[in-house]
């Protein structure tokens, strides 16, 4: 039997499996939200079973996420990304929500240097980060305030998103048109839905995105070869990869270019771009951003 033969015969029990996993981890996590009542922030059990009802589509999770944040928020816009501390970029802007009754702008596009004291103080502070005046707090660099100021931020609530024993992204809520008001309920309701709801709802929907190429879902979408996408673990993956391959996906995530890249392992650029091709054939991801994430999910040290 061929392989295309092979792949088509395990396609629908691979997907059924996948369809019974989901079924699974809706039931554990309505067991452990809502009914043990793990919701510290009573309006936010609507949104968390709302939440678990799209498991199975990580951009529509999101999606209900965001724009209820905002609207609790009353802030201008919502947005998030995935990534990890260690990585030299963050790409923001995988959901985003923003008030239709003003011209808010977006804050994805392009890559922020995550190497700021402003950046890492998102990711690691136990607490999420009050930016309560983008233009005058000491923490923000030049460049990172002409890029909120590009998008009209004035304050800035921001935090990462934590799973196990890491993180794997950041969320952010911007007020463009006011500073974020003075009111303590607005932290506890950012703070608590971040840490109740969204980080293990999310990180779930990423899990099951990840696994499933035939999803609606970024780098998902129809890229990775089917037999091994639906059943590989984000560390199975890494095994693929020769050593040498690990090592060029390492220096990729951290933002390096070819150059630098051939550079420091002393290669020609014609191996680097052999091996890079390789890396993306082996494990089905097209961008930096899908290759840090991938990383991160293995726990990779990037150093």
């Amino acid at each position: 039997m061929g392989t295309q033969s092979q792949e088509a015969w395990h396609a629908p029990a691979l997907a059924e499996d996948i369809r019974e996993d989901v079924f699974a981890k809706q039931r554990k996590l309505r067991t452990r939200l809502l009914d043990r009542g793990a919701i510290r922030y009573a309006h936010a059990r609507d949104l968390a079973a709302h939440m678990l009802l799209h498991l199975d589509d990580l951009s529509g999770c999101w999606s209900i996420a965001t724009n209820w944040l905002r609207a609790e928020l009353r802030c201008q816009r919502v947005d998030t990304g995935f990534g990890m501390r260690e990585a030299r970029d963050y790409f923001p802007g995988f959901a985003e929500a923003k008030d239709a009754d003003y011209d808010v702008p977006s804050f994805g596009g392009k890559a922020v240097d995550n190497r700021d004291v402003a950046m890492q103080a998102m990711w690691l502070d136990p607490r999420p980060v009050i930016f309560a005046d983008i233009k005058q707090d000491s923490r923000i660099t030049m460049r990172l305030r002409q890029r909120l100021s590009g998008a009209r931020t004035k304050s800035k609530f921001a935090w990462a998103l934590r799973a196990g024993r890491g993180s794997y992204g950041l969320i952010c809520a911007d007020w463009t048109e006011h500073f974020a008001p003075w009111e303590s309920g607005l932290y506890d309701c950012f703070e608590q839905t971040v840490v109740d709801v969204l980080s293990p709802i999310v990180a779930v929907a990423k899990e099951i995105a990840d696994r499933d190429p035939t999803s609606r879902n970024g780098e998902a979408q129809g890229s990775y070869p089917l037999t091994l996408s639906m059943s590989l673990s984000a560390t199975a993956w890494l095994a693929t990869l020769t050593d040498s391959e690990v090592e060029v996906a390492r220096l990729v995530a951290k933002g390096l270019s070819y150059k630098e890249i051939a550079r420091i392992r002393r290669r020609s650029f014609s191996t680097i771009d052999h091996q890079l091709r390789s890396i993306r054939q082996k494990t089905g991801v097209s961008s930096t951003s899908a290759l840090v994430s991938l990383l991160a999910r293995t726990g990779l040290p990037l150093a």
